[in-house]
């Protein structure tokens, strides 16, 4: 799985000290909202033992590493919005945050809109369920409005340059 030197995540942050020092130590994200972006930025490089690792699915209790890379291992997520949150911080038991997450499968371009359940277990932040929606066929990245030229780095994280990587329809 290739580490990126900018957090997927969005915050724009270096990777190592942002979600890379929740994927070093699962468990110890202090809100749902830091959880909730460790949990894209490792879906996004491919870490689902974290992803695991961090859930506690009311409708899926038996789902383990092996489910979650079979049903995610050909898409590519690109983007991520954090639209709200209720709750989730480090005093609350329990948090929600809605999001936005752009993703691309083959030719295909996406965007997942979810609002994520968190749960505080013995202290530590669990993704427990999700009611969600895909809109298919989305506006993958309006550049001009992000400002981000075909020669800069990639948004995903990837380290390529945006024309050689989520540009590529």
């Amino acid at each position: 799985m290739p580490v990126p030197m900018i957090c997927p995540c969005g915050t724009e942050s270096p990777y190592e000290m942002c979600c890379g020092m929740y994927h070093n130590n699962p468990g110890t994200a202090p809100t749902a909202e830091t959880l909730m972006r460790s949990r894209y930025t490792a879906f996004a490089i491919g870490d689902f033992q974290y992803i695991a690792a961090t859930q506690k699915l009311e409708d899926e209790p038996d789902q383990d590493t092996a489910d979650i890379q079979d049903s995610n291992e050909h898409t590519k997520w690109i983007k991520l919005e954090i639209n709200a949150t209720e709750d989730g911080l480090e005093k609350d038991k329990t948090g929600v945050v809605a999001f936005s997450a752009h993703f691309k499968e083959g030719k295909h371009i996406g965007r997942l809109n979810e609002r994520s359940i968190f749960k505080k277990i013995k202290g530590q932040w669990f993704y427990i369920a999700g009611e969600h929606d895909i809109q298919k066929n989305t506006p993958l990245i309006n550049s001009e409005a992000m400002n981000i030229g075909r020669n800069d780095p990639c948004l995903c994280g990837s380290g390529k340059k945006f024309k050689k990587c989520c540009a590529v329809a």
